[in-house]
C-alpha cells in the first residue's frame, strides 16, 4: 500500500513538473517582456535607442537616381508601407517626413549622443522640409567635402520625427542622429546611411 501511495505521489509530482514547464514554453514574446522582432530588427521601446540604416545602389549617381527609402523608425525597418521617415536625394543622405509626420530639428552643442535628449531638449526645435547638405545658407545635418568627397554628420544637430508639432500632444515623437553616410563605387554606385535613433514616445 505504501509502494503504491509512493508511486501516485511521484506520478502526480511528474506530471505538475511537465505542466509548468509546458506553459514555460508557450509563453508569448510580450508576456515574457522580450521585444517583438520584425526580420532582424527590433521595435525600439520608449526612452530607449538603438542604431538603424540601409544601404542602397543607384546606376546613376544624380539625386533622382538614388530613388527614396521608406523607413519606419519605430520598427527599425526599410519598409514598403507606414514609413515614418524618407531618405532621398544623392546618397539617400536627405531625411525628411512621410505622409502624417512632421520633421522638426534642434542644435545642441554640447550633446554628443542622441541617447541623452529628453523631451524638454526639444523646446527650441525648428520645423524644417528637409534635412541634407549643410552649408552657409541651407540648414542640412551633413557637411559634404568635394575636396575629397567625403561626408561627415553636423555635429550637436538631431533631425526629430513626430506626428504632431506639438510634441507634448505627439503620440509618437523620434530623435535621429546620423552617424554617417559613406558613398562607394563607380557604377553601381553604393550608399550605406547609419543613424541612431532615440525614441521619445
Amino acid at each position: 500500500m505504501k509502494n503504491n501511495i509512493s508511486k501516485i505521489t511521484l506520478g502526480l509530482a511528474l506530471v505538475a513538473i511537465l505542466g509548468v514547464s509546458c506553459k514555460k514554453e508557450s509563453v508569448s514574446p510580450s508576456e515574457s517582456g522580450q521585444l517583438s522582432i520584425s526580420g532582424t530588427k527590433a521595435d525600439i521601446p520608449v526612452n530607449d535607442t538603438a542604431p538603424g540604416g540601409f544601404t542602397n545602389s543607384a546606376t546613376t549617381p544624380s539625386a533622382p537616381g538614388w530613388g527614396t527609402v521608406s523607413y519606419n523608425l519605430t520598427n527599425n525597418l526599410v519598409v514598403t508601407s507606414n514609413p515614418e521617415a524618407l531618405f532621398s536625394q544623392n546618397f539617400n543622405g536627405n531625411i525628411s517626413a512621410a505622409p502624417g509626420y512632421v520633421l522638426t530639428y534642434v542644435d545642441l552643442p554640447s550633446v554628443t549622443s542622441v541617447a541623452s535628449i529628453t523631451l524638454n531638449d526639444l523646446a527650441a526645435a525648428e520645423e524644417i522640409t528637409t534635412l541634407g547638405s549643410n552649408s552657409a545658407t541651407v540648414v542640412g545635418w551633413y557637411n559634404y567635402t568635394p575636396s575629397n568627397r567625403t561626408i561627415a554628420p553636423v555635429a550637436g544637430r538631431f533631425a526629430i520625427i513626430s506626428n504632431n508639432l506639438d510634441f507634448n500632444a505627439a503620440t509618437q515623437v523620434l530623435v535621429v542622429q546620423l552617424t554617417s553616410i559613406v558613398g562607394t563605387g563607380t557604377g553601381p554606385y553604393n550608399t550605406d546611411v547609419d543613424f541612431t535613433t532615440k525614441r521619445l514616445k
